[in-house]
């Protein structure tokens, strides 16, 4: 009888233990990144600029991609990004600045004394399903020290083609079209400061003889 009882309980134990979830594979994660970027052409701005963090809606601005079919968002099954969106693409537009060389220097807001900042606001990070296009929008604000004067103010927009519906071709195309947004708002955040300091230097008055 001792025998019997002992079985039936490994048995039921064993029962409880086969009925027990997989845990589910862990999520695959993708690095946006600023990839290869070339030396701007253009007036070199002797000043450093500032890049703050994006607003913009958390959905977009997550550790997820997201995935739209009008006017439903979803995300990417198991997929995300290895860091935050917003901390993600700001990093990215620091290095783009930096690189490009047309900046003395470019930091994140708050790291450095900066003569120039760029405020932003990501309007759409994401792939359109209708479209299979990967969109970044985002409205941007070049700002003057001291007072933080807006100089220049823009909506710029960068797409990317997305090859089919993988989780491997959504990341590449959004970091596509992340990479593109970058490299137009570096820009108008350049030329937008050039123009800045030629007007600057053309109401100086000349030094008295």
């Amino acid at each position: 009888m001792k025998r019997a009882l002992i079985l039936a309980a490994a048995l039921s134990l064993g029962g409880c233990i086969s009925l027990l979830p997989k845990a589910p594979p862990p999520p695959r994660t993708f690095m946006l990144s600023a990839g290869d970027i070339a030396t701007a052409q253009g007036a070199s701005i002797n000043a450093v600029i500032a890049v703050a963090q994006p607003t913009g809606e958390r959905a977009i601005l997550g550790s997820d991609m997201v995935w739209s079919t009008g006017n439903e968002v979803a995300y990417v099954g198991h997929t995300q990004w290895s860091a935050h969106a917003d901390d993600a693409l700001q990093a990215l537009l620091v290095e783009t600045l930096s690189r490009q060389h047309r900046f003395r220097a470019a930091t994140r807001s708050g790291e450095a004394g900066a003569q120039y900042e760029v405020r932003w606001e990501v309007l759409n990070f994401q792939v359109d399903s209708a479209s299979m296009t990967a969109r970044l929008r985002a409205d941007v604000k070049l700002t003057h020290a001291p007072g933080r004067q807006v100089i220049a103010q823009e909506i710029i927009e960068a797409t990317a083609p997305v090859a089919d519906r993988s989780q491997t071709n959504a990341a590449a195309a959004l970091t596509q079209a992340a990479r593109e947004g970058a490299s137009r708002i570096a820009l108008f955040a350049a030329d937008g400061a050039a123009q800045a300091e030629a007007a600057a230097t053309a109401t100086t008055p000349a030094p008295a003889h």
